[in-house]
């Protein structure tokens, strides 16, 4: 059976929706779920009809305020009511099956009265405005349909991934699938939440290393399997920060994962030793005194070319020559040591082209 999922334009949101019906589905059917993104909607497939879920312990366990389950991020904006609103979700997708089951339909009115979309899920849904003004200002609630607003805190919940960058501060991350096959037991905790992601400063950083590692569990995959049967397009991220009692957005994008995936599908042996590299760098740019190593290798992910890649080897010859930093992180020094390969090197060019 197929289910669309069309897309409104803010991109957080669809994604985050799509995520959210893949895992209502999964777990309703108790099998693998397919995933693909046809430009114009989002597209969820499942080998057999969906029965409700409700009394299944797996679904309850989707609704647990834990720390693998990020509701409390989902719903920053509303100190104290998390459970509530966590429960809001729930019931809104168990009253509205027969309305799930319709979206075998596109349905393009998404947006518009119904409930108002949490800042910790889509960052166009904070209100105000970013520098003083003598008019008078108001704006309405960016609201969904109850449904879709469901499935997206669902998703943003249970398949996004939340990471602390500075104080009172946080990323948020999302993938955006392009062609995926989806088990939620078992795909979140290998593949949509890799371990080794380090706590990076900037946003823009904590997304660039959370593509390496994702790369690197889609290689271990397609090296395996013999071929790269998943692939993701991008990473959405955004960050939120606290001032004083309320918690605000800063500035998010995307990160194409475009280069990185077709190199994975072409050799997923011999790009290992580039995300190896890759993530060294990040590892060693989280020691104080070689923030800038993680920020060239950052630039690289983003660009892709030969400027990026000169000031990043640039960067790692500055850093290798302090001694300091050779005794204060002995172990991730000799690490991005070992890591610098004429394998990586070469491999990386292949990917600049």
């Amino acid at each position: 059976m197929r289910f669309f999922v069309t897309k409104t334009g803010l991109d957080a949101f669809d994604v985050a929706r799509v995520w959210g019906l893949a895992v209502v589905l999964n777990t309703a059917t108790e099998k693998e779920v397919k995933i693909a993104d046809n430009d114009w909607a989002f597209l969820v497939e499942t080998p057999v009809p969906p029965n409700p879920p409700f009394n299944a312990t797996e679904w309850r366990l989707l609704f647990e305020i834990t720390e693998s389950l990020f509701w409390s991020r989902v719903f920053a904006t509303k100190r104290g009511r998390v459970e509530e609103s966590a429960t809001e979700v729930r019931q809104v997708i168990e009253g509205g099956w027969e309305k799930l089951l319709s979206l075998q339909q596109p349905q393009w009115d998404v947006l518009g009265s119904g409930k108002t979309l949490p800042g910790g899920l889509e960052p166009a849904a904070f209100k105000g405005v970013r520098h003083p003004t003598k008019a008078s200002f108001g704006e309405g609630q960016l609201e969904a349909v109850p449904l879709h607003w469901a499935l997206a805190c669902l998703g943003m919940a249970t398949c996004g991934l939340y990471r602390l960058a500075g104080k009172d501060q946080w990323v948020a991350l999302l993938l955006v699938p392009q062609q995926a096959t989806f088990y939620y037991f078992r795909e979140v905790p290998a593949l949509l939440q890799p371990q080794g992601l380090r706590r990076h400063e900037s946003a823009q950083t904590t997304a660039a290393h959370y593509a390496v590692l994702v790369a690197e569990n889609l290689r271990q995959r397609a090296a395996a399997q013999g071929s790269l049967r998943d692939r993701f397009s991008a990473v959405l991220y955004f960050s939120l920060f606290r001032t004083g009692h309320q918690v605000k957005p800063s500035q998010g994008s995307q990160l194409r994962l475009t280069p990185l995936m077709d190199a994975v599908a072409q050799d997923p042996h011999n790009t290992e030793s580039l995300l190896k590299w890759l993530d060294a760098c990040f590892q060693l740019g989280t020691v104080k005194g070689a923030e800038e190593v993680s920020l060239a290798a950052t630039e690289l992910l983003m660009r892709w070319d030969l400027d990026a890649f000169d000031k990043l080897t640039r960067t790692l010859l500055r850093a290798i020559g302090r001694k300091n930093l050779q005794r204060t992180a002995r172990s991730l020094f000799n690490s991005m040591l070992y890591a610098t390969s004429e394998q990586a090197v070469r491999k990386a060019m292949e990917v600049i082209g």
